[in-house]
């Protein structure tokens, strides 16, 4: 039987694009690098698959100019059509968007010089990550190159340590996970790609450490906004106690002298044979 597509993990509310958006600036340094290090040419096709409201269109753009083309790849209709007008405001004549999932989406198979994913496989179950990137891999001509890029929240963590840190930490991973999400799956990917029978991985951890300041200083709050529903699903706290823990880590994380380890953002890289 074919693997179906999973449901977003993340609730869907106005702030979820918000979200995106933020975490997509905050990160853009190291998709620059990746970009850089595979060495993406003018003329290459590429494709940027669940590219979400914004992607790495752009910066693959700018890489394949205009003898190259870039297709990005989405099934939600909001975030697909914001990626679209964000394409036409800024002039993006070499970017096609695509409404579809990642695995049922008809595109000429063999076609592609790059095949790229950002923080898709850590939102679905394994069977489907392992489904995705034979997608992916379907789609690239031999020698071509799939990327990856995901979380791994093994680093994660705040200094001094403090009690609504640790509940609300647990509560986001039990929801995240019984939804279909692999919080994991940033350590998972250089075997996935072996897996696959890709040829000369490499990869990439990029660790931080966010001052005050820092945009993704407050990320944690916005993920469990994010899973808001999710997590009162689960019975752990009321409304209210939820709220109170949330009110508490705000006033942890403005402090200047709480140090916030990040996520590992972990790339992944290698050609098809």
């Amino acid at each position: 039987m074919a693997i179906q597509s999973a449901a977003y993990v993340f609730d869907d509310n106005s702030r979820e694009i918000e979200r995106l958006e933020t975490q997509a600036r905050a990160i853009a340094p190291e998709a620059a690098w990746l970009l850089d290090s595979i060495g993406v040419q003018p003329g290459w096709k590429a494709a940027d698959i669940g590219c979400g409201p914004i992607g790495i269109l752009d910066l693959l753009a700018q890489r394949v100019g205009a003898s190259g083309a870039v297709v990005g790849i989405e099934r939600d209709k909001r975030f697909f059509d914001i990626e679209r007008s964000v394409i036409a405001r800024r002039g993006l004549h070499n970017i096609r968007m695509v409404l579809g999932d990642a695995l049922t989406v008809e595109l000429e198979p063999a076609s592609f010089d790059l095949v790229h994913e950002r923080l898709l496989l850590i939102n679905v179950p394994v069977a489907n990550q392992k489904a995705i990137i034979d997608q992916m891999l379907a789609l690239l001509k031999p020698g071509g190159t799939i990327a990856l890029q995901d979380y791994d929240r093994i680093s994660y963590a705040c200094y001094p340590e403090h009690p609504s840190w640790t509940a609300l930490s647990n509560a986001y991973r039990e929801a995240f996970e019984a939804n279909g999400g692999t919080i994991s799956t940033g350590r998972s990917l250089p075997r996935l790609l072996r897996d696959a029978g890709v040829q000369n991985i490499s990869t990439k951890v990029h660790a931080a450490i966010t001052e005050r300041g820092d945009i993704r200083r407050m990320d944690a709050l916005a993920m469990l906004e994010a899973l808001h529903t999710k997590i009162l699903t689960l019975g752990r706290f009321s409304p209210r106690e939820f709220a109170a823990h949330k009110q508490a880590l705000v006033e942890h994380l403005s402090d200047p002298d709480t140090l916030i380890v990040e996520r590992l953002l972990v790339q992944a890289w290698g050609t098809k044979p």
